[in-house]
């Protein structure tokens, strides 16, 4: 089986190409490290020719960066003109686990807007849903979340779920 990976370095950098595991990176950016993309099949369109410049990841895609790991069916990274990467859309089967453990998302659709900072949760058919180590729930249609924050907020119909001690 092939994987293809696609490392993103903060600050607008990309490698990409094909192996079984992730070549490394040169040299991480003082603002967070490097981000890699691992999947089964990659599409990549970098020319402005075909319009928008973008990667397109599909099977058993992983993305692993600093603070958490993503997990997915389908990954599309939008790159600026200057090949930074604008943002992220996952798809199908989306969850996502901070290294330090203190929350698991999960949802059929998320967005990542690099210049805002921010996660964005879907509801597609299910309502996405939060989960804290300390196994608080929140459930909605519609969760942002800012990571650097540590700051959520949500719309459309939401529900809390709060363990008693």
């Amino acid at each position: 089986m092939n994987f293809f990976f696609l490392t993103l370095l903060l600050g607008g950098s990309w490698i990409y190409g094909q192996g079984a595991t992730p070549a490394p990176a040169n040299v991480a950016p003082a603002t967070g490290g490097v981000t890699t993309i691992t999947s089964d099949s990659l599409d990549l369109n970098l020319g402005k020719a075909n319009g928008k410049k973008q990667g397109l990841f599909r099977g058993n895609v992983t993305v692993d960066e600093p603070r958490f790991t993503m997990t997915a069916k389908e990954i599309t990274v939008f790159f600026a003109d200057n090949d930074a990467v604008r943002s992220l859309e996952a798809r199908d089967d989306v969850i996502i686990k901070r290294k330090d453990g203190s929350s698991e998302t999960s949802s059929e659709k998320a967005i990542y807007e690099v210049a805002d900072k921010k996660l964005i949760l879907l509801k597609v058919t299910r309502q996405p849903k939060v989960t804290t180590s300390d196994k608080k729930v929140v459930i909605a249609d519609k969760i942002i979340i800012y990571p650097e924050d540590d700051k959520m907020t949500t719309e459309g119909k939401s529900s809390v779920e709060l363990k008693v001690p």
